[in-house]
């Protein structure tokens, strides 16, 4: 079974560590806010292009994370869309998109590839990542993102994984920098303009 931390309850914790006591919801933080978060944990997965993608490979600029799967009826095509908004708003910049299946059995890299495709993701500056499901899971646990599959049959088709609609600011050394709504005008903006301030540092 696909599970990781629930996002409020692994934030108010581990963040609270990491950032003296922020509360969740202030968690969408301003563009130059000094609030520094968890670091994204050391992985190995597959980009649609099948090639073996890192940690390593994303630092160095930050990047714009979001978790996704390619059958779900929920969420994730307006998450989706609000990251093709911001493939638009971003372009000519040193900023990233990464979306990372959280149904790795289904979303192989050509699942992902057809799917970015359809989204007319440019392949340089949008990633999608699948691969191992403990890759994922502890991907999305070390950030305190939520994403857990519904027992078998239990679920409709497009709802079998539950998991957050959080956008993740990290920065060029793979920590995150802020959570934003991932289907909201705000959360987009918001998740825009802290990418651009730490891409200008």
């Amino acid at each position: 079974m696909l599970l990781a931390a629930g996002l409020v309850s692994g934030l108010a914790g581990g963040c609270e560590r990491a950032s003296q006591a922020r509360e969740p919801g202030s968690l969408a933080v301003a563009p130059g806010d000094p609030w520094v978060g968890p670091a994204v944990a050391e992985f190995t997965l597959l980009e649609r292009s099948g090639r073996a993608l890192t940690r390593a490979d994303l630092l160095g600029r930050p990047f714009v994370m979001n978790f996704v799967f390619t059958t779900c009826t929920g969420p994730c095509p307006a998450m989706s869309a609000s990251m093709a908004e911001l493939e638009t708003a971003l372009a000519g910049t040193p900023v990233r998109l990464v979306s990372v299946s959280v149904d790795p059995g289904h979303d192989t890299p050509e699942v992902l590839a057809a799917y970015a495709r359809s989204l007319g993701a440019d392949a340089e500056q949008w990633l999608f990542l699948t691969g191992a499901e403990e890759e994922v899971v502890g991907l999305a646990t070390s950030i305190y993102m939520s994403a857990a599959r519904a027992p078998e049959g239990q679920a409709r088709p497009g709802e079998q994984v539950a998991h957050s609609t959080k956008l993740v600011v990290v920065d060029g050394q793979g920590l995150v920098r802020g959570y934003y709504e991932g289907t909201t005008e705000a959360g987009r903006r918001g998740a825009a303009e802290r990418a651009l301030h730490l891409a200008s540092q």
